[in-house]
């Protein structure tokens, strides 16, 4: 081999580049046309078709990259909230008791639920919400004692949540309304 002469087997780095813009039949067609007929027109024309190509797949490259990077942070998140999560609630709740945290927080079937008596202890907060509308006073039951979203009482309730939201907006007016004048029963 002669020292002016190349390898047949060395591959240049952008052969991977070339052949994905050939590819494509519209960018194969330019660029023959750039070869047989080397015009300043058809190179400006091939040089412009392959700067897009290239800033697409730049931009292809940059998204899959960025993805991929919150995608593995978005995992490890989780296995870490979902590991910490798991081992805390599955600890007892003290050494002297067997229930483990979890199932003091899960309600069973024979275990009462709070209920508006329980939870409040304003003689005249109470009383206005009993006389409340009993679709309002449930709402605010599931939201407030229940601790559930507005999005999960709709689901619960197979209703809208603009229906929840607006009859848990109307009821706290209500109350307001109430506890402000004194106007309390």
């Amino acid at each position: 081999m002669c020292g002016n002469e190349k390898p047949n087997n060395i591959i240049h780095p952008n052969t991977a580049l070339m052949q994905g813009f050939l590819k494509e039949e519209q960018h194969r067609l330019i660029y023959e046309q750039a070869t047989r007929y080397p015009s300043a027109a058809n190179l400006q024309k091939l040089n412009s078709a392959f700067q897009q190509f290239y800033t697409e797949i730049q931009l292809t490259n940059y998204l899959t990259m960025t993805l991929s990077y919150y995608a593995r942070n978005y995992s490890k998140q989780a296995a870490k909230l979902s590991g910490r999560e798991l081992s805390i609630l599955d600890q007892p709740a003290s050494e002297e008791q067997e229930d483990t945290k979890k199932d003091m927080l899960v309600a069973r079937e024979d275990q009462t639920v709070y209920r508006w008596e329980q939870a409040i202890h304003e003689p005249a907060l109470l009383i206005a919400i009993q006389e409340l509308p009993m679709k309002q006073r449930h709402y605010l039951e599931l939201h407030f004692i229940h601790q559930l979203t507005h999005t999960e009482i709709a689901e619960k309730l197979n209703i809208s949540q603009q229906a929840v939201s607006k009859s848990i907006k109307a009821a706290l007016k209500k109350l307001r309304s109430v506890l402000s004048k004194g106007d309390a029963p």
